[in-house]
C-alpha cells in the first residue's frame, strides 16, 4: 500500500506574496519557484531553511541534468514528468510516497531493506520533534514527543526528514553523519550569494549557476573520484540498504542523501517512524573530510583541505573576514561566488551564511548572517580578493588594539582609581569584561559595512584605516562615558577616577593611533608623561 505521494497530494502549506494561503504538491511548488514566485513555507522552522533550500536546488538540478531545455518548466506537469524520470523503474511513484508498506521498495527518503530485516527497525517514534536534527531534552524547550505526526501538517514531517537525512552529524554508534561533513561532530554550513531576494529568485539563481558551471565542477568532482560510474545514484533512497556503504564513484556529486535507516509505517490509524542502526556511513566518504564538491560549503585550506567545521564564533567578523577573502585560508564554494555573468554585470548582492552548530551529542544553535555587498566587493570575490583580505586584517588588528590597549585599559584605570594600577587584578578584569563584549558586538555590527564602503569608495589603505580608527575612537569615548556611570571604582571620588580614565585614554590613543588621527589640539593632551611602558596591553 502506498500513501501520501508528494507528486499528487498538496502537502506543502505556503503563503504567496499577497499572503494567500495555499497547499501545493511538490511539482506545483517547483513550478511556482521556477516562475520566481516568492513563496513562504508556513511550517518550515528557521534551522530547516538551509536544508530545504539545498534539497530543492539539488532535486531540480538532478531532474533537469539530462534535459536540453534552457529553462526549467513553469508548469506542474513538466516537473512531474522530470521527477518521475529520476525514479524510472518505479511506475507506482513509491519513491515519492511517505508510506510504502513494501519494505523491499523505497519510500520518500527511506531506503529499502531486504526481506526479513524489518525486526532491525526496533525504535519507534511518533513525533516530528524526535525526527528533527535538534537534540531534545526534558531540561530545555526542545522536548521530545512534541508535534505528533499529523497528515494535515505532513510538510512538517517532510522538512524534518530532509534535515535528518542530509544534514545529520554523528549521534552515537549506528547513527552516522552526512558525507558532506568533516567528521562526525561537524556541521554542514551554507554559504551563498543572493542578488534578488525571495525564495523563487534565490532558488533560480543557485539552480542557474549550477547548470551553467556544470562542465567545470563536474569535471573537478570526477577528478576527485566522485560520481565516475556510468550511472551514479542520484537519489540515495532508491538502492537497497542493509549494511555497508556506497562507493563515492557510485554517487552523483549532488546526490540527495539518506544518512539514517528509517521507515514510516501505519499502526492503528497512526503514523510511526521506525529506526534501525547502520554499520557504516551511507557513502564511504570519511577520508574526504567533507571535500566532496558541495556547492555551498567552504573548504579550509590552511593545512590539509577539509570542509569547514563551523563554531559559534565562525560568523563573527574575526573569522568570517578570513573565510571570505583570504585564499590562503579558505576556498569559497561555487554558490558563494559570483558567476562570470554576475561579476560583469556589476550588481550589488547579499552574502548569506547559515549553519546549525553541531556537537558531541548536541546542537549548539543556529547561526546566520547576511552581508550586503557593493558591486565592487562582489566583483573582487573571484577576481582580486587580496586587497580586501589585507585591509580586513588591518581592520581586525586596529580593532583589537583599540579594544585592548585603549578601552579595556582605560576601564581598569577607572575601576582601580589610583596612579599605581593593579593591571592584573582578576576582579577588575571580570568587572570590565561585559563592556569589552559590548564594544566587540558594536564592532561586529559595523565591521563589514565599513570595510565594504571603503572598497566601494576606492579609498587607499591609509585613508580606509584612518576612517576606521575615527569610528572606533568615537565608539570607545561613548562607551567610556556609559561605563564610568555604571562601573564601581575604588577611588572615593568618582569624578576623579573618571578624569584619570579619560586622561589615560587620550594618552593611549596618542601612543597607539597617532599615525591615523588628525593632529591633536594642544588642550586635548595634558602635560603628563606617557603611560608606564610596563603597563600590560590587553590580549
Amino acid at each position: 500500500m502506498l500513501e501520501h505521494s508528494l507528486l499528487s497530494e498538496p502537502v506543502f502549506a505556503v503563503r504567496t506574496e499577497t499572503r494567500v494561503a495555499q497547499r501545493l504538491t511538490l511539482p506545483e511548488l517547483l513550478a511556482r519557484l521556477s516562475g520566481r514566485e516568492d513563496l513562504h513555507f508556513t511550517h518550515l522552522r528557521p534551522h530547516q531553511r538551509p536544508a530545504w533550500h539545498a534539497f530543492l536546488v539539488q532535486l531540480a538540478y538532478l531532474a533537469l541534468e539530462d534535459d536540453e531545455a534552457a529553462a526549467p518548466p513553469t508548469d506542474a506537469h513538466g516537473w512531474t514528468s522530470r521527477l518521475r524520470g529520476l525514479s524510472a523503474g518505479y511506475p507506482d511513484d513509491g519513491p515519492w510516497c511517505l508510506v510504502n508498506d513494501n519494505w523491499q521498495q523505497p519510500a520518500f527518503l527511506q531506503a529499502p531493506s531486504s526481506a526479513g530485516r524489518e525486526a532491525e527497525f526496533g525504535k519507534f517514534e511518533s513525533a516530528v520533534q524526535d525526527v528533527d536534527l535538534l537534540v531534545t531534552s526534558r531540561h530545555h524547550d526542545e522536548k521530545g514527543g512534541k508535534g505528533h505526526f499529523d497528515l494535515a501538517g505532513a510538510d512538517t514531517l517532510v522538512y524534518a526528514l530532509i534535515a535528518l537525512q542530509g544534514w545529520s552529524s554523528f549521534m552515537g554508534a549506528g547513527n552516522y553523519n552526512s558525507m558532506r561533513m568533516n567528521g562526525g561532530f561537524s556541521s554542514r554550513p551554507m554559504f551563498r550569494l543572493a542578488f534578488e531576494r525571495g525564495s523563487g529568485a534565490e532558488f533560480m539563481r543557485d539552480l542557474r549557476v549550477l547548470r551553467d558551471a556544470a562542465p567545470t565542477w563536474l569535471e573537478r568532482a570526477h577528478d576527485a573520484g566522485i560520481g565516475t560510474a556510468t550511472a551514479p545514484h542520484r537519489l540515495l533512497w532508491l538502492p537497497m540498504w542493509d549494511q555497508g556503504s556506497l562507493d563515492l564513484a557510485d554517487v552523483h556529486p549532488l546526490c540527495l542523501e539518506v544518512c539514517r535507516r528509517v521507515r514510516l509505517v501505519r499502526k492503528g490509524g497512526s503514523l510511526l517512524l521506525r529506526r534501525a542502526s547502520s554499520d557504516a556511513m551511507r557513502v564511504a566518504a570519511k577520508a574526504m573530510a567533507g571535500c566532496v564538491h558541495d556547492p555551498w560549503i567552504p573548504i579550509v585550506v590552511d593545512s590539509s583541505p577539509r570542509a569547514l567545521t563551523a563554531q559559534s564564533h565562525t560568523l563573527g567578523y574575526r573569522s568570517l573576514q578570513g573565510l571570505l577573502f583570504d585564499r590562503t585560508r579558505a576556498e569559497l564554494p561555487l554558490l558563494a561566488k559570483p558567476s562570470e555573468v554576475e561579476r560583469r554585470s556589476l550588481r550589488a548582492g547579499t552574502f548569506v551564511a547559515q549553519v546549525l552548530i553541531s556537537g558531541d551529542g548536541r546542537t549548539d544553535g543556529l547561526v546566520q548572517r547576511e552581508l550586503p555587498m557593493p558591486a565592487a566587493v562582489v566583483s573582487r570575490l573571484t577576481g582580486e580578493p587580496e586587497l580586501i583580505a589585507t585591509r580586513a586584517r588591518q581592520f581586525v588588528e586596529l580593532a583589537g588594539n583599540m579594544a585592548g590597549k585603549v578601552f579595556r585599559s582605560a576601564l581598569i584605570q577607572f575601576v582601580d582609581g589610583s596612579d599605581d594600577v593593579a593591571w592584573k587584578n582578576p576582579d577588575f578584569d571580570k568587572a570590565v569584561a561585559p563592556w569589552g563584549a559590548r564594544l566587540d558586538g558594536e564592532i561586529d555590527e559595523r565591521f563589514f559595512a565599513h570595510l565594504f564602503d571603503s572598497v566601494a569608495a576606492e579609498l587607499d589603505d591609509t585613508e580606509a584605516q584612518a576612517s576606521w580608527v575615527r569610528w572606533l575612537e568615537g565608539r570607545v569615548w561613548a562607551l567610556l562615558a556609559d561605563a564610568t556611570e555604571a562601573l564601581p571604582t575604588r577611588d572615593g571620588q568618582r569624578w576623579f577616577a573618571r578624569a584619570r580614565a579619560e586622561r589615560f585614554m587620550r594618552l593611549a590613543l596618542h601612543k597607539h593611533f597617532q599615525a591615523w588621527r588628525a593632529p591633536p589640539k594642544v588642550a586635548e593632551l595634558p602635560d603628563a608623561p606617557e603611560p608606564d611602558t610596563e603597563t600590560p596591553d590587553a590580549q
